[in-house]
This record gives C-alpha cells, structure tokens and sequence, in this order.
C-alpha cells in the first residue's frame, strides 16, 4: 500500500522519473530489511528451541 502510494505521489510531481527510481530503490531497502528481520527472527526461535531442549 506504501509503496504504491509513494509511487503516485513522485509521478505527480516534477521530477518524476528520478523521484520514481528513489521509491523504488526505497521500497526494495524495505524489502531486504523485511527479509533480515524475518531471518534473524528464525535464527533467535531455533537457537530459542534448542536451547529449551537442552535445558530439559
């Protein structure tokens, strides 16, 4: 939804062309940073789970 609002908004403008590869540069950051969160997330849950296994 962010992404597509960004978009919009940067084509209506002047500039566009450089405002529309800057929300997409932005929204693919977003992306990656989505992506080291969720894996970083895993990594906590099965060190988490090991380590409650060991424990026991």
């Amino acid at each position: 939804m962010a992404s597509r609002y960004l978009k919009r908004w940067c084509l209506a403008g002047g500039g566009a062309h450089t405002a529309w590869i800057a929300a997409g540069f932005l929204v693919e950051c977003m992306q990656k940073v989505d992506q080291v969160h969720q894996f970083l997330a895993d990594v906590r849950g099965d060190a988490g789970a090991r380590y409650a296994a060991t424990a026991t």
